[in-house]
C-alpha cells in the first residue's frame, strides 16, 4: 500500500473510530500530557507507558464527566490510531458490575453492527475471525470488517472490567496490510497484560524461555567443575 493511499485510509478510519467513542463534540479537553511521558490514570492507578509495541503515545483527554471518562491515544508512523477508552455508565461514576458489563458489551457490539443504519456512508459491518494469535484473557474481543463504499477496513474491539470502570481498546487498519493486524493485537495484549499483571506474571514464569537461563547456569557450573 503507498503512503498516500494509507494516508487516505487512516483518514477514514479516524471518522469510524469518532463514531465509537465514548467522547461527544461537547466534550472539552481537560489535560493534555506530552507524549514522551508515561500516563498515570488516577482513577484506575494503570500506566500508559510512552510506547506500546510499534504505538508512540501522542495524547490523553480527560473529561469531567465519567460517562466521556478518560481516551489515551496512540498512534504509529503509518498512521494507525489506537484509542484506550477508560470511563463509566453512569455520571455518578458507580462501580460498573459484571453482569452490567456483559450487556454493555452485548450493546456495543450491537451497535457496531448496526452502524449502516446510522451512517450512508457505511456500506456494510460484519464479524470476523481474529487474527492468529492467542486471544487475550478476562475481556471481550471482537473483530469487524468495516465496508465504506468499496474500501474495506478491519477494526479491533477489546472491553474489560477493571476496578468498577470500563476499558475499551479500539483498533482500525487495512486488511491489505497484515502487519498492521499483528500489531493492532500485539496492542491489545498489552494493555490486557496491564489488566492482569498476575496472570502475565504467571505465564512467563511456566513458559520455556524462563527455564532457559537456569539450563545454561546448570550447565555451565558442570563445565567450570
Amino acid at each position: 500500500m503507498t503512503r498516500s493511499r494509507h494516508s487516505l485510509f487512516s483518514g477514514a478510519a479516524a471518522g469510524f473510530l469518532c463514531l465509537f467513542g465514548v467522547l461527544s463534540a461537547e466534550a472539552q479537553d481537560i489535560f493534555l500530557r506530552p507524549a514522551l511521558e508515561a500516563f498515570v490514570d488516577k482513577d484506575t492507578m494503570l500506566v500508559f507507558p510512552a510506547q506500546v509495541d510499534t504505538f508512540q503515545k501522542v495524547r490523553v483527554r480527560k473529561n469531567e464527566n465519567p460517562v466521556f471518562g478518560t481516551v489515551v491515544r496512540y498512534e504509529n508512523e503509518t498512521g494507525t490510531c489506537a484509542d484506550v477508552y477508560i470511563y463509566s455508565l453512569d455520571t455518578g461514576a458507580k462501580p460498573v458490575r459484571q453482569d452490567m458489563f456483559e450487556e454493555h458489551c452485548r450493546e456495543t457490539d450491537e451497535g457496531i453492527l448496526k452502524m449502516p443504519e446510522q451512517n450512508p456512508k457505511i456500506t456494510s459491518v460484519e464479524h470476523i475471525a481474529a487474527p492468529a494469535g492467542k486471544t487475550p484473557e478476562g475481556g471481550y474481543e471482537a473483530h469487524y470488517r468495516i465496508l465504506s463504499g468499496s474500501t474495506p477496513m478491519d477494526s479491533v474491539l477489546f472491553l474489560a472490567l477493571y476496578h468498577g470502570k470500563l476499558v475499551k481498546v479500539r483498533i482500525s487498519y487495512s486488511p491489505e496490510d497484515t502487519d498492521e493486524s499483528e500489531h493492532a493485537r500485539l496492542f491489545v495484549a498489552a494493555v490486557a497484560a496491564m489488566l492482569n499483571p498476575e496472570k502475565t506474571a504467571e505465564k512467563q514464569d511456566k513458559s520455556p524461555e524462563s527455564e532457559a537461563p537456569k539450563t545454561e547456569a546448570k550447565s555451565e557450573a558442570k563445565s567450570g567443575a
